[in-house]
C-alpha cells in the first residue's frame, strides 16, 4: 500500500517541481528579460537546444525587444538584435518545456530555427514566423533536439 502512495509522490514530484521553477511571469516585462539568463533550468535546456550555437544567439541579446506572454499557451516570446548588426535572436519558452529558438544571420540571409518538438521541426512556429517576416531571409535551416528535454513534463 505504501508503494502505491510513492509511486504516486513520484509522478506528481516533477510537475510540482516544475510548476515552482519556471516562472515565465516574471519576465514579461522589457527590464526584467536580461534576467533571464540567470534561469539555470531555462538556460541549461537553451544550451542543449542550440548547442555550438548557444553563444551565438546569446550574443544578439544586446538590444531587446518587448518580450510578450503568449496568452494561449502559457508561453513567452523575447528576441533581441546585436548593436553592430542586424542579426538577431529570438525564443520562445513554454511553462510546459517545448522550446522553440531562431538565429538570425544577416550576412547570409539565412535564418537558423531550432525545436525540441518533432512536431514542428519543419515548418517556423507561427511566433517565430512573424519575427522572420520582419527579415530578409534567403535560407532556413531546420535544426531538431531529441525529445529528452529536462524541462518537459508534457505528456501529449
Amino acid at each position: 500500500m505504501t508503494h502505491k502512495y510513492s509511486f504516486a509522490l513520484l509522478l506528481f514530484l516533477p510537475t510540482l517541481i516544475h510548476a515552482q521553477a519556471l516562472d515565465l511571469v516574471q519576465y514579461s516585462d522589457i527590464s526584467s528579460i536580461p534576467q533571464i539568463t540567470s534561469n539555470q533550468k531555462i538556460e541549461t535546456e537553451l544550451q542543449k537546444l542550440l548547442k555550438h550555437d548557444y553563444q551565438k544567439f546569446q550574443s544578439h541579446f544586446e538590444h531587446y525587444s518587448a518580450p510578450y506572454l503568449l496568452k494561449t499557451d502559457e508561453a513567452l516570446y523575447y528576441e533581441g538584435r546585436s548593436a553592430s548588426s542586424l542579426d538577431a535572436s529570438s525564443a520562445i519558452i513554454f511553462e510546459d518545456g517545448w522550446l522553440f529558438a531562431a538565429i538570425y544571420f544577416s550576412k547570409t540571409k539565412t535564418l537558423k530555427y531550432f525545436s525540441n518538438d518533432a512536431s514542428c521541426s519543419e515548418q517556423l512556429h507561427p511566433t517565430i514566423q512573424i519575427f522572420a517576416q520582419q527579415r530578409e531571409i534567403q535560407n532556413i535551416e531546420y535544426v531538431t533536439a531529441k525529445a529528452d528535454s529536462a524541462l518537459k513534463y508534457h505528456l501529449g
